[in-house]
């Protein structure tokens, strides 16, 4: 039987793509040949929460580790995204983070990523290969678009 575990994030890097309230673009980092598994595979900022960390805070440090990026704003998405992480057998279930970045932020990726890319929303279903990652999208760009009543609590910075 395979493991359920908790212990990762999922941040969907996102900025508007010509003005305030107009399209999206989100941001997809490959991963280069070095990393472990899904080598090549364009993906979003995940990682794996440190003894003591708490899932916000993991958020910050690996957009930061991964992309040198630091949010303009974030908060929690009111979304869990899960995945079957076939080379462990385990299932993995990653609360989801959406951080906004504006067009002048520079990106520097370390070493587990060799390119990065902005996808505007509309491609979204051709550019991002799971299906999780479809449906986190589907919920991103609604809690941008239409905050709920809980968006003050979901306010991380």
């Amino acid at each position: 039987m395979a493991d359920v575990r908790a212990d990762g994030i999922a941040v969907y890097v996102w900025r508007w793509a010509n003005q305030p309230g107009g399209d999206i673009e989100l941001l997809q980092i490959r991963r280069s040949g070095k990393t472990g598994e899904y080598q090549h595979s364009w993906q979003i900022v995940y990682g794996g929460i440190n003894p003591g960390e708490k899932a916000y805070q993991t958020a910050q440090r690996e957009l930061l580790e991964e992309t040198a990026l630091v949010a303009r704003a974030m908060h929690q998405v009111e979304y869990l995204e899960s995945f079957y992480f076939m080379p462990h057998d385990y299932v993995l279930i990653m609360p989801v983070f959406a951080a906004r970045v504006d067009h002048g932020d520079a990106i520097t990726l370390n070493e587990e990523h060799d390119a990065y890319r902005w996808v505007h929303e509309r491609d979204v279903p051709t550019h991002f290969m799971w299906r999780t990652q479809r449906e986190a999208v589907r919920f991103v760009l609604e809690s941008i678009r239409t905050p709920s009543a809980a968006a003050p609590m979901l306010k991380v910075i």
